[in-house]
């Protein structure tokens, strides 16, 4: 995987332009899901009251941060607010009872937590109007969710705004003098890096320096590497405060035709 990495940044094979081209699709791609992820969270569902109400006895401060310390998904998460349980496997029920610190029992117990109707309606002209309701919360839910995805998607381009209007120039450019050296163009991910930064999103490692290998931080290229051994940074990692969300990819040895 390494090889095929540093074959797309080889500066002296590729134009320069084609690393911009690549790093830009992928990071937008991964800018679009985390829209949709984070406009998920937002949403209000069946068991947040109850399920908050213990996170904040446990100070566990969000749905994310219940999902790292469980092992599960967003998506998980989402069928354990929304009261689908049973689309969980035994092992993930067990993960999540222990991170809220309850037994099976007292985890059933707190899920049917909330009040419920004392009877059930016959009535045809009541049960019209529940549907009606039904239809209507269903409708705002889905408003509610699509505003906040607009609304990411917005504060996002605006941040990115420079890059996106600046790109289809600068690939001209790139076609008509692919001579054109890398430099050139790295003002343009400057607006990449404010909207890392405004998400407080850090980076691991710097490209290309070196340092002591740290199997929590580091992706080795190969398996023998060894806690403190020197490595080299071939592309820089992040994290969110604690939280890894790509590890830095290091080796022995820096790409062909760099010197140290």
């Amino acid at each position: 995987m390494f090889y095929l990495l540093d074959a797309i940044v080889d500066v002296t094979t590729v134009p320069a332009f084609s690393i911009a081209l690549a790093v830009g699709g992928i990071f937008l791609i991964l800018v679009y899901a985390y829209a949709a992820s984070e406009a998920g969270d937002a949403i209000d569902f069946k068991y947040d009251t109850v399920l908050r109400d213990r996170m904040n006895q446990l100070d566990i401060p969000d749905w994310q941060d219940l999902a790292t310390k469980s092992g599960l998904t967003r998506f998980g998460v989402r069928l354990v607010r929304q009261g689908d349980v049973g689309k969980l496997t035994i092992d993930q029920l067990r993960r999540l009872a222990t991170v809220l610190n309850l037994n099976f029992q007292e985890f059933d117990r707190t899920l049917s937590a909330l009040p419920l109707p004392p009877t059930i309606t016959t009535n045809p002209t009541e049960i019209e109007e529940l549907k009606q309701q039904c239809f209507r919360l269903r409708d705002e839910l889905q408003q509610q969710k699509t505003q906040l995805t607009d609304d990411f998607r917005r504060a996002t381009f605006e941040q990115l705004q420079t890059l996106l209007t600046s790109y289809p120039a600068a690939r001209k450019m790139a076609e008509a003098k692919p001579e054109m050296r890398a430099k050139n163009l790295s003002a343009l991910f400057t607006p990449l890096e404010n909207l890392l930064s405004s998400w407080n999103f850090e980076a691991i490692g710097l490209t290309w320096e070196q340092v002591a290998y740290n199997a929590q931080l580091h992706q080795p290229d190969v398996g023998d590497i060894t806690e403190g051994e020197l490595v080299y940074v071939r592309f820089v990692g992040y994290r969110d405060g604690e939280r890894i969300l790509a590890p830095a990819k290091v080796s022995r040895t820096l790409p062909a035709g760099i010197n140290n």
